[in-house]
């Protein structure tokens, strides 16, 4: 996005001098071409994510509130893409004085909106990635905090989003929208920094290394952290998840529902680490741009070029993330991959019945009738989806010497996440 340490200040020499964007070539293609696409990817992608996890009731059984709501922040990231970087870039590549205007008008708005939900995105990726490494370890204190933030997953959203709002929030009163009188066209409207927010002191202190630190290398490092930590968990705990789950069979229920435990437990973790490595990935240039702005902005500004082309494509990365989470969400879970097509199913069903025309070529009842047999054979009954039905022990000969080294492996703290749906 729009980056908020690029100078915006307009003396009165250059003031009628309209300078268009530098490779605007470049700019039209990467930006105007490929990045339009693949924010309207994202915004597909996660909308239907979105209506996914709010309407799927399999879904909401398995508390995925992280994912919902970082869904519905990839939305507006999306959409601020477009607003700010497309139509900057046709405003100049087409000259168009309409859409120059109109950017100007929504442009505080927007950069404002694109801000907030960035980080609020990073801080619920970040909550999502503690809990499930808090699930990874075996440490009493580790339980008893994952079961307090798996009862509270509502505050814990809302405080991603307050916290975003307060550290990204002031950017809207950072930049001011200028009009010059005296000059016409393109050179009759400008950006700058707003007066109330010029203080050096401001600029230095919480622009830089309060708001940076907070909303950029501290959620990088974290993650970075806690993925890696979650990793090596899973890889240590292979084979005790494999005694466990004899217990979890002897006290649960059959086989096949023990096993659909185990496994959901692993593709959800595997998902989780593939979203942050795509995070990690997508951010690591702009953390990169963010330091370097910190301590030497002037050789940045020395090489525009290097700096516009950086810039350019530090914006696209994280759209590029947004665009995969459904990809990455289908190759990992297949109870996800199960409802979403089931949702596409059934809103491709609602525009047949009120548009017979398009349901002509929309409606795929084969492949809706094969899409519900799957999701029959991965949900036999309602209670098996989500949460597990507890019918009483069904005992079946292991041996003796096999359950106590089973009972002996397994922990309180399993047993307490199994009790609250926190283990799966």
């Amino acid at each position: 996005m729009l980056n908020d340490s690029e100078p915006l200040q307009y003396d009165d020499a250059d003031e009628c001098l309209y300078r268009p964007q530098i490779f605007l070539q470049w700019k039209m293609f990467f930006v105007g071409c490929v990045g339009l696409v693949t924010a309207l990817v994202s915004i597909t992608h996660n909308i239907l994510l979105f209506y996914t996890f709010n309407s799927s009731k399999v879904l909401r059984q398995r508390n995925l509130i992280y994912l919902m709501w970082i869904s519905g922040c990839d939305i507006f990231i999306s959409m601020s893409y477009i607003a700010i970087m497309c139509v900057q870039v046709y405003t100049d590549y087409f000259e168009s004085f309409t859409l120059f205007h109109l950017w100007h008008r929504y442009l505080r708005t927007a950069f404002t909106v694109s801000h907030i939900t960035l980080s609020s995105s990073s801080f619920l990726l970040m909550a999502a990635t503690i809990e499930r490494y808090l699930l990874s370890t075996s440490d009493r204190r580790a339980a008893e905090l994952l079961l307090l933030l798996s009862r509270h997953r509502a505050i814990v959203v809302l405080l991603c989003f307050i916290t975003g709002c307060i550290f990204r929030g002031t950017v809207f009163f950072e930049v001011a929208v200028v009009y010059h009188p005296r000059c016409t066209g393109f050179s009759s409207l400008g950006l700058a920094s707003s007066r109330l927010f010029s203080n050096p002191a401001y600029d230095a202190i919480w622009k830089f290394w309060i708001r940076k630190i907070v909303t950029v290398f501290l959620p990088f490092i974290a993650l970075a952290y806690f993925n890696a930590a979650i990793v090596l968990n899973v890889r240590r705990s292979n084979r005790d998840h494999t005694v466990k789950a004899l217990v979890l069979h002897v006290t649960v229920g059959s086989r096949a529902q023990v096993t659909r435990q185990k496994s959901r437990l692993r593709a959800v973790t595997r998902m989780l680490v593939m979203v942050v490595c795509c995070y990690l990935a997508a951010n690591i240039i702009d953390v990169v741009i963010a330091f370097w702005e910190t301590i030497d902005i002037e050789s940045l500004f020395a090489n525009e070029g290097f700096y516009t082309v950086t810039t350019d494509v530090s914006s696209f990365l994280p759209i590029l993330a947004c665009a995969l989470r459904l990809p990455i969400y289908a190759i990992n879970d297949k109870q996800i991959k199960t409802e979403v097509i089931h949702q596409v199913h059934d809103i491709t069903r609602r525009v047949c019945a009120h548009c017979p025309a398009i349901g002509r070529i929309l409606c795929l009842p084969k492949k809706h009738r094969s899409s519900a047999k799957e999701r029959a054979r991965m949900c036999p009954t309602a209670s098996s989806c989500g949460r597990e039905s507890i019918d009483g022990p069904q005992m079946q000969r292991y041996g003796m010497g096999t359950l106590i080294m089973a009972r002996a492996s397994i922990n309180s703290a399993d047993l307490e996440r199994l009790k609250e749906g926190t283990f799966v």
